[in-house]
């Protein structure tokens, strides 16, 4: 009788084991999984990828709604209407990613100073 109740505790002690070895592996695969697929694009920089990730999370919201008014084609004459409509498409193909999203920032900066420039010619 007592060595049928070592044998239980036993098994039962190694099927917990075994079962914290697979969680703990499995972990390991997915974190993997994830390392690769966030590095698909060629970066080999894992924090700016995680830092991307996070302000994506924190300020790209913000910073789209503030592109996507600010290059509404609405707002401009005829001429420029072509350029705001592409820069708008990208904006939002953009919208979850505040790395790209500064990129168009600044493109937007330099329509907004060219349509300003040539209307105040005219």
């Amino acid at each position: 009788m007592i060595i049928s109740k070592y044998n239980a505790a036993l098994t039962l002690t190694l099927l917990v084991l075994g079962f914290l070895a697979f969680l703990a592996i499995r972990k390991k695969i997915k974190r993997h999984k994830i390392r690769k697929r966030l590095l698909e694009d060629g970066e080999t920089d894992i924090n700016e990828t995680a830092k991307n990730i996070a302000q994506s999370i924190s300020k790209a919201r913000g910073l789209y709604k503030t592109l996507i008014i600010t290059v509404h084609p609405d707002r401009f004459e005829e001429r420029y209407r072509e350029e705001a409509n592409e820069l708008a498409a990208r904006i939002t193909r953009s919208k979850r990613n505040y790395s790209a999203l500064m990129g168009i920032k600044e493109e937007v900066d330099v329509f907004i100073a060219k349509s300003r420039g040539e209307e105040k010619r005219d």
